[in-house]
């Protein structure tokens, strides 16, 4: 098995385009309970989908939360950090808006 395979899906729609990047633990309390490997792969899942819009104008990131029982409203702090070294400023918001619909996060 490959270390590094990801496999995003990406879904053009109007008028967004739409990268799928599958199960992701969110919560920063739910994300410190992973094995280091597997936090590391679905971080790089959310940062290749994030660099892929950023340089294309845009979309959105879908993730389906791993964490079925519980509902969290941030996606922890690792991914957030992540996400803050790719764009290099420290407010999130100026980039990047979150909303939470069902068992998806967007």
């Amino acid at each position: 098995m490959e270390a590094n395979h990801c496999s995003l899906g990406v879904y053009p729609s109007y008028p967004d385009l739409v990268i799928d990047v599958g199960e992701v633990t969110l919560g920063e309390e739910n994300r410190k309970k992973l094995q280091k490997t597997q936090r590391d792969q679905e971080r790089a899942r959310v940062i290749r989908a994030a660099c892929a819009l950023l340089n294309s104008g845009g979309g959105v990131i879908q993730m389906e939360m791993a964490n079925r029982d519980e509902r969290p409203t941030e996606m922890g702090l690792d991914l957030e950090e992540s996400l803050r070294k790719l764009i290099q400023y420290p407010y999130l918001q100026a980039f990047f808006e979150t909303k939470q619909h069902g068992r998806c996060f967007y």
